[in-house]
C-alpha cells in the first residue's frame, strides 16, 4: 500500500510537509517498471502520495496501476500529452491539493528509501534537488547524469578524491528531470513546463528559466536514484527530432540576446548538417524546414518568452 498520510515532520525544519510524487506513466509494463517505482516510493522513510498521470497506454498499464495502486492518484489522460504537459496535469492537482514539495519521478526510475528525507534535511524551500542518478542496477553513474557533472558548480571530485568527504550537497548546473524534488516556492515562481516541447528538452527549458531567476539546482551525493533507461534506445527516440527541439530550446532561451541565439542557430544547424553527412541520413531542406517553422510559430515563440521571464504559475492555472 502507498503511503496516503497527509502530513510528516522533518525535524530538521521543525516544521510538517506534505509531500507528492508525479509519476508520468506511458507502456509502463516493461520491465515491471510502475511496480518498482511504486515499491520504491512505498519503502520510503518519508511518507508521500503518488499522483500517477497515464499518457494513453496500451499495454494494461491502465487496468494494472487503479488495482494494484489504490491508494495512488490516478489520472488517466484520453491522449498522449507529452512528458511536459503530463506533469503539468499532476503540479495543478499538487497545488490544489496543499503541497509542500513536489517529486518529479520518471516510471523507470526507483529512489533510495532515504532519498527523500536526505534531501528534505538540506532544502532551503526554493532550491530544486536531486540525488545521485544511477544506472538501472545501481553499479554506476548514469550516461546522461555523468555528462552534468562535468559542468558542475562546485568542488564535488577535490571533497572525495582529497579529503575523501562529501558536503551536504553541490550545486549544479542541469540535472535530468528524472528525480526532482521541487518546493512549493519554486513552482510558483517557475510554473509548469511549457508547451512547446512535447517530449525531450523541456526540462533544459526549465532550467534555463530557474537560471535566468536565480534558482539553484543542488545535488545530495549521500542517497541515490536508479534510473533504467536502456541508452540505446533512448537515443533513437532522442534523434528523432532532435534538430527541432534544439532549435527551440534555444529560441526559448531567455538568458541569450538575439544575437546570440542566432549565432547558436547557426552552429547547430551547421553541426546538424555535417552529422547527418557522416552517418548518411541527409535530408536536403531539413535547415529550411525548421526555420519556417520559426518563423509560423514567432509570435507563439515570442509569447512563451514574455510568460517565462515572469515569477508566476505558467501554464499552470489552477481556476
Amino acid at each position: 500500500m502507498i503511503y496516503n498520510m497527509e502530513q510528516y515532520e522533518i525535524t530538521n525544519h521543525n516544521m510538517k510537509n506534505k509531500l507528492f510524487a508525479i509519476i508520468v506513466t506511458y507502456n509502463a509494463m516493461h520491465r515491471s517498471w510502475i511496480e518498482r517505482c511504486m515499491k520504491s516510493l512505498m519503502e520510503s522513510s518519508v511518507p508521500v502520495t503518488a499522483v500517477i498521470i497515464d499518457n494513453g497506454s496500451t499495454d494494461g498499464t491502465r487496468d494494472y496501476v487503479p488495482t494494484a495502486f489504490p491508494d495512488a492518484v490516478w489520472l488517466p489522460q484520453d491522449h498522449n500529452l507529452g512528458f511536459g504537459q503530463a506533469n503539468n496535469v499532476g503540479l495543478r492537482y499538487a497545488l490544489e491539493h496543499g503541497a509542500d514539495y513536489v517529486l518529479l519521478l520518471n516510471q523507470d526510475a526507483t529512489i533510495a528509501s532515504d532519498a527523500l528525507e536526505k534531501m528534505l534535511a538540506v532544502s532551503d524551500g526554493e532550491s530544486l534537488l536531486s540525488p545521485l542518478h544511477l544506472n538501472g542496477d545501481g553499479t554506476r553513474l548514469d550516461e546522461m547524469f555523468r555528462i552534468s557533472l562535468r559542468d558542475a558548480h562546485n568542488f564535488m571530485n577535490d571533497d572525495l578524491l582529497i579529503r575523501h568527504t562529501l558536503a551536504p550537497y553541490y550545486e549544479m548546473g542541469d540535472i535530468c528531470a528524472a528525480c526532482w524534488l521541487m518546493p512549493i516556492a519554486l513552482i510558483r515562481k517557475i510554473g509548469g513546463f511549457n508547451p512547446l516541447f512535447f517530449h525531450y528538452s523541456e526540462d533544459n527549458n526549465y532550467y534555463h528559466r530557474m537560471r535566468y531567476h536565480g534558482v539553484r539546482v543542488l545535488l545530495v551525493p549521500n542517497t541515490y536514484m536508479c534510473h533504467d533507461r536502456l541508452l540505446q534506445g533512448n537515443m533513437q527516440v532522442f534523434n528523432r527530432k532532435r534538430l527541432h527541439r534544439d532549435i527551440i530550446l534555444i529560441a526559448t532561451n531567455i538568458n541569450l540576446s538575439f544575437t546570440r541565439r542566432c549565432r547558436r542557430w547557426l552552429k547547430t544547424l551547421y553541426l546538424s548538417y555535417v552529422q547527418d553527412l557522416l552517418q548518411r541520413r541527409y535530408i536536403p531542406g531539413a535547415w529550411l524546414w525548421e526555420m519556417t517553422w520559426m518563423i509560423l510559430h514567432a509570435n507563439r515563440i515570442t509569447a512563451s518568452r514574455r510568460e517565462e521571464r515572469k515569477c508566476q504559475l505558467n501554464w499552470l492555472s489552477t481556476s
